[in-house]
């Protein structure tokens, strides 16, 4: 109720105000309204007058030449100059045959005047009036700016037999609005119907004003109009005056006319915003004291709700509160420190931070509260002592905190027992996984390491077999005996690949800064004569990056994967290798590419198991094993290893590497 009060006080000055600053300005455009139709009114009508009388002189002259045709050149002329100085705008005076030709004229025959008839008289034919009244030109006497207003003569038989012209002076008609014209602002102007100005005041380019509405082919004989022009906004009067096919016009600029009421507006403003000011700043001294005695008491409640709010969170928290002064004494202490710790509620405070954290005494406090002024807020894991001296693990976040230029430090506690008892747990199992680990790879190495000796006996037994009863056996033996010694030679191999697969990370030293290019020179000459005997072409830069390796198990790495790239070539094609390296994010990322027979991507994640193969033994040798072991030296290295194929096209293979520069 007091707001719509106070609102309706402030509102009924603007009200006021503005229904004044209306009716200054109806008032201002109706007294402009009626000024400019008297005045335009006024202007036509001498006109008007003007023009008729123009007219009738023109009827006399012609007239006068029919009746006395054989009057003198000069009495002719006296004649036509006591008859226009009967009419003050009549400027020249002259009488013309059919052909153009001056039969007589008030200034003379010269050459100007000759062309000047012609061409009124070629303008009136083209019009098609009985008369016609043309645009400002200058009078061929002495070049003064005249309006030619001409009307046809006619013989016996009505046929045109000339022309007689009056020169009417436009100095004549401006003077003449001059005299009438009452508005300061006002333009005058007379012009033909189509827009093309005869006289103007102030005076103009002299442009067509067609554009205008007041000269459009539809508008009335008499109209005022609120249009704009190419200058602005502006009001305008007009009325046509026939049959002479003439438009009179007053137009006044609007922000000119209403410039005074303007003025008077701003002053009316500036007195309502004035009242308008001081009652809003009356209201509000009156507001504000209302106010604050409304918002004290809520204030109060706000305040105390959220105390409320605060103590019942700090109090509910999952960890441990404390806060303590720069002596080390506890000034504040959650209830979930005093349950925690077995205190009573509010029996902490007075304590000492050393009286429940054994890890440093009183004597500690000042240090360690620098070292809290500096770092502005600490975080490590510590031990408290709770009321019976059991210790409990927990994780401590300090911040400091300032007041009244005291510090005080806010510690959160977390309770740590179950993650420590969690992470015990975790290391213990994975210690018991690593030992478990190192007897596998050692069991594989020594067994694959003794199970070459019995199967070396049995090669060499199968051998002395085949030279000394050989010829005895037949074709089914001498069979058998080859099934025995090539089971016993891929075993061989198997039992080498396998003792390789071992080896990974079992007798290798400790990574290191090596030299990659090494590497890929020692991999190039281990296998120069299968690249020899299958026409390979192997590409690869001049330089690799430094990166965190083994020498050796990093050229059996690529040994094994451009091995591959010559056995699975394709038939019809030699091999082609292409070795890249890119690096980036702390990582070498190696690629191997080839043009060889390419794998299918259902088979992307199986190729790198242990004993997996893609073909028969009677299409490619191996054991499936090398690339088992180029996934364990990649992942030894903290890198990755995957592929991309396309079947029949080629394979590339991608690993990752740790950078030298990262360590």
């Amino acid at each position: 109720m007091l707001a719509a009060m106070a609102s309706l006080c402030l509102l009924m000055p603007q009200v006021v105000t503005g229904y004044e600053i209306w009716r200054q300005h109806t008032s201002t455009l109706g007294l402009a309204e009626r000024n400019i139709n008297v005045l335009v009114d006024l202007m036509s009508g001498e006109v008007q007058r003007t023009l008729n009388a123009v007219d009738e002189i023109i009827d006399q002259t012609t007239l006068d030449i029919s009746t006395h045709a054989d009057r003198d050149a000069v009495e002719t002329r006296r004649v036509m100059r006591e008859r226009a100085m009967g009419v003050p705008a009549i400027f020249g005076l002259m009488v013309v045959d059919d052909k153009g030709m001056a039969l007589a004229s008030l200034h003379g025959f010269s050459p100007r005047h000759q062309s000047f008839a012609d061409r009124v008289r070629r303008e009136a034919q083209a019009s098609g009036r009985p008369f016609h009244i043309g645009r400002l030109t200058p009078d061929p006497f002495d070049g003064t700016p005249v309006i030619p207003f001409a009307r046809f003569r006619h013989d016996a038989q009505g046929e045109i037999d000339g022309l007689t012209i009056a020169s009417m002076s436009a100095r004549f008609f401006r003077e003449l609005f001059a005299q009438i014209k009452s508005l300061p602002h006002a333009t005058i102007t007379l012009a033909q119907l189509d827009g093309t100005p005869l006289v103007q005041i102030p005076e103009s380019d002299g442009s067509s004003l067609s554009p205008l509405p007041e000269f459009q082919p539809f508008a009335a004989d008499a109209g005022l109009l609120y249009g704009g022009d190419k200058d602005g906004k502006r009001i305008v009067a007009y009325r046509t005056v026939r049959p002479f096919a003439l438009r009179l016009t007053v137009a006044v600029d609007a922000d000119e006319l209403l410039a005074p009421w303007r003025s008077n507006s701003l002053r009316l403003i500036l007195a309502d915003l004035t009242i308008s000011i001081l009652l809003a700043f009356a209201m509000l001294q009156s507001w504000r004291g209302w106010r604050a005695e409304m918002t004290q008491d809520k204030t109060r409640e706000e305040e105390e709700l959220l105390l409320r709010m605060s103590r019942f969170a700090l109090n509910n928290s999952a960890d441990m509160v404390v806060w303590s002064d720069e002596q080390g004494a506890i000034t504040f202490a959650n209830l979930t420190a005093h349950q925690r710790l077995g205190y009573a509620p509010d029996a902490m405070v007075g304590l000492h931070v050393a009286d429940i954290d054994p890890a440093f005494h009183a004597a500690m406090w000042p240090e360690k509260m620098d070292e809290l002024r500096k770092a502005r807020s600490l975080r490590f894991d510590s031990t408290l002592r709770d009321r019976n001296g059991a210790v409990i693990p927990v994780e401590v976040s300090v911040s400091l905190f300032s007041w009244a230029n005291q510090d005080f430090a806010c510690a959160l506690i977390r309770d740590i027992s179950e993650r420590k008892k969690t992470e015990d747990t975790l290391a213990e199992r994975t210690r018991r996984l690593e030992a478990s680990n190192t007897e596998l790879e050692e069991f594989a190495y020594v067994a694959s390491h003794d199970l070459r000796e019995p199967l070396r006996m049995v090669n060499a037994f199968i051998g002395l077999l085949e030279r000394r009863y050989g010829p005895q056996l037949d074709d089914t033996g001498r069979e058998y005996v080859a099934f025995a010694r090539d089971g016993a030679q891929r075993m061989d191999r198997l039992i080498l690949d396998l003792l390789e697969y071992s080896r990974v990370g079992a007798e290798s030293r400790p990574l290191g800064v090596i030299d990659l290019t090494r590497s890929a020179e020692a991999a190039r000459r281990d296998l120069s004569m299968s690249l020899q005997e299958s026409g390979a072409i192997l590409e690869m830069p001049d330089e690799f990056p430094m990166v965190w390796g083994d020498q050796g198990e990093l050229t059996r790495l690529l040994v094994n994967l451009i091995g591959n790239a010559i056995k699975y070539h394709h038939p019809d094609r030699a091999p082609h290798i292409r070795i890249a390296v890119e690096t980036g994010g702390g990582l070498a990322t190696c690629r191997v590419e080839d043009n060889g027979i390419g794998i299918s991507p259902q088979y992307f994640d199986r190729i790198f198991r242990i004993f997996q193969r893609l073909h028969g033994r009677e299409s490619y040798d191996g054991t499936g094993i090398g690339l088992a072991v180029c996934k364990k030296i990649v992942e030894r290295h903290g890198g990755r290893i995957w592929l991309a194929s396309v079947p029949d096209q080629g394979t590339t293979f991608f690993f990752t590497l740790r950078l030298a520069s990262e360590f």
